[in-house]
């Protein structure tokens, strides 16, 4: 027998208050989904321009899979699922560099609308959606999208294994927590760093009184988590002398760019703490964002200071707490717009508002334009394109100086044409290295000493220089036996041309009084 209908199953949808509410939050998600798509694919060529790091990316990623695994074992293995992933995805399309930025694209994606659910269940569908806009207008956050390396796909992981974080310590299920020891998994093999949210969310558990709760359960996921990820963070912690020997001890632009967004933060959670009032114990944006944006961040700069580790976006998952805290003062602000009674009074603080917001975009569009453009990156590979012989022939003789740099000719060695790499024995494929492997320095000066002219590709004066016995040998036999006739400066480096002294009177580029850089 078929019951009567209610008045509820007559009502059209749009008087259906949970309809319309699913409308709405819905319609906040796909429209923070689009901008963040079109904000990350706009102008993601860069100019058709890539910088050392992507090249390493895609060299790595064509690598086959026993190059990889040959790789890992002697450096870079914190990276090493994020060159699986990228050696399947240039399996399946291959436009360069351009297939791995769009990964990134969709990591950060990804995280904002993490950063988006976060705030939404602490909050409402307004407070998630604010929290989204501000991660996307971080800086970093935009210039991390469009850069082929993992550090967008460490964020994505980093904010969905804090929002399951969340939702345990709102509903202890069994589910939360195996979502979140699942993203923190990946987010570990994704880069070792990672795991140092940890300290955000003990911090968290200890603020919120959640220890004696929850902790025997949250120990259990970090013990799982840490076991998982140990092979991994004990052969990085080997590999780390070799890997992170170009970082030099925090400077005062680091602690600054520590400090500002950490001293907002902190700010902000204290307004929202006053004017929130939520009972004791309630899993807040304070209790989240705060510790999110100076735990991991703070405690990597201070070992920095005793071990050189510290790089902005090795914690770039960190912003995510100013954010969140940025869209609940947003939204805050919003509801005492609405609550002002004095329509002269709203309407000089709309205006306020609006104009705020427009200079906070004006000062940082110009920066979101510049970082998509080749001059952002430390140096442009492209540039290097056409400055050795590509004719078929003989073999230029080339030195790379230091011999990282040899990262400019990996992505398109077919552009360089045929090369002479003098100091180079074994290719970076063939020797499981980034940059391959060179010969002892006695047989390197040999070496050079046989071509009368060689074409140097190095970094532009001022920049520290490598000290190993290699580098060094290079440095005294260019100074000794040949004479610089020749500087063409690029982004990030400069081709120069060196001939052996012995040849330099007749050569024209050596002539008397000719600017080596004409």
């Amino acid at each position: 027998m078929l019951e009567p209908w209610g008045a509820h199953d007559l009502r059209h949808p749009l008087h259906d208050p949970e309809r319309l509410d699913r409308w709405y939050r819905w319609s906040l998600a796909v429209l923070l989904a689009l901008s963040a798509g079109l904000v990350g694919l706009w102008k993601l060529d860069r100019d058709a321009s890539s910088w050392r790091d992507e090249t390493v990316s895609y060299a790595v990623g064509k690598r086959s899979l026993s190059e990889l695994w040959l790789l890992v074992q002697h450096i870079d293995a914190v990276h090493g699922l994020y060159y699986f992933l990228a050696h399947v995805l240039l399996a399946v399309r291959d436009d360069g560099v351009l297939t791995l930025r769009v990964l990134s694209v969709l990591g950060t994606l990804t995280a904002v609308l993490g950063v988006r659910a976060i705030g939404s269940r602490l909050g409402d569908p307004a407070t998630g959606f604010l929290a989204g806009v501000a991660f996307l207008c971080v800086p970093q956050v935009q210039f991390y999208a469009q850069e082929a390396r993992s550090y967008a796909l460490v964020s994505a992981s980093v904010v969905w294994a804090t929002w399951f974080f969340v939702r345990a310590l709102q509903d202890d299920r069994r589910r939360w927590w195996t979502g979140y020891a699942g993203l923190l998994l990946l987010a570990g093999w994704l880069h070792v760093f990672a795991l140092l949210v940890l300290l955000a969310h003990a911090v968290t558990l200890w603020r919120g009184g959640h220890l004696g709760r929850l902790g025997r359960r949250w120990l259990s996921v970090i013990a799982f988590v840490g076991c998982a990820v140990a092979p991994l963070a004990v052969v990085s912690a080997g590999q780390a002398s070799a890997q992170l020997d170009w970082l030099g001890r925090p400077g005062l632009q680091d602690w600054l760019g520590f400090a500002v967004p950490a001293v907002v933060a902190a700010a902000l959670g204290r307004l929202l703490r006053r004017h929130g009032g939520a009972p004791a114990g309630a899993v807040t944006l304070p209790l989240i964002g705060v510790p999110l944006m100076v735990v991991p961040a703070g405690f990597l700069l201070t070992v920095s200071v005793v071990h050189p580790w510290y790089v902005d976006r090795y914690v770039l998952y960190c912003m995510s707490g100013p954010a969140l805290l940025v869209g609940g003062a947003l939204r805050h602000w919003q509801s005492i717009l609405r609550a002002e009674a004095d329509p002269a009074r709203r309407r000089r603080r709309l205006y306020a508002t609006a104009a705020t917001a427009c200079a906070v975009l004006s000062a940082l569009g110009p920066w979101y334009w510049q970082v998509r453009s080749p001059a952002s990156r430390t140096d442009t590979v492209e540039s290097y394109w056409g400055l050795t012989v590509s004719a078929p022939g003989d073999p230029e003789p080339v030195l790379f100086e230091p011999a990282r740099r040899r990262a400019w000719i990996l992505a398109r060695p077919r552009s360089f044409g045929p090369l002479d790499d003098i100091a180079l024995t074994r290719t970076p494929a063939a020797s499981g290295t980034l940059y391959g492997v060179e010969a002892p320095p006695d047989v390197i000066r040999q070496r050079m000493l046989r071509h009368r002219e060689i074409n140097v590709l190095r970094d532009r004066p001022g920049q520290p220089q490598d000290n190993t016995p290699a580098e060094i040998t290079k440095r005294d036999v260019l100074r000794r036996h040949y004479r610089l006739c020749w500087v063409i400066p690029v982004n990030g480096g400069e081709s120069a041309i060196f001939i052996r002294r012995d040849a330099a009177p007749t050569n024209p580029l050596c002539a008397p009084g000719r600017d080596i850089y004409s």
